[in-house]
Order: structure tokens, then C-alpha cells, then sequence
């Protein structure tokens, strides 16, 4: 298996933030089953974010 690069994993991070802020969008204006799933992508969003950083400082 290939390993990423941090700037995969940076982007990856990216855009499950931004899926997670769009799924608590959705969640806080009414559909409130989305908003423990927008919860889950940010903190992988963070994790990624946090494992490309730390990949970055080696």
C-alpha cells in the first residue's frame, strides 16, 4: 500500500471539514440526524489535518 504525502492527507483533512461544516449546516436548520454526522467529518477532518502537520514537522 502507498503511503500519502502530507499533502494528500492535508487535503483530504480539508475536505472533510468542509463536508462536516456543511453537514452541520444542515443539521442546525432542521435535520438534526446530520448533525452527529457532521460531528464524525470534522474530527477526521482534524485528524488529518493534525497527521499532515506532524508529517510535515519530520
Amino acid at each position: 500500500m502507498q503511503s500519502q504525502t502530507p499533502n494528500n492527507v492535508k487535503g483530504s483533512g480539508i475536505g472533510f471539514l468542509g463536508a462536516g461544516a456543511a453537514f452541520l449546516a444542515i443539521g442546525i436548520s432542521g435535520q438534526v440526524a446530520f448533525i452527529g454526522v457532521g460531528a464524525a467529518f470534522l474530527g477526521l477532518g482534524i485528524a488529518f489535518l493534525v497527521k499532515a502537520r506532524r508529517d510535515d514537522a519530520k
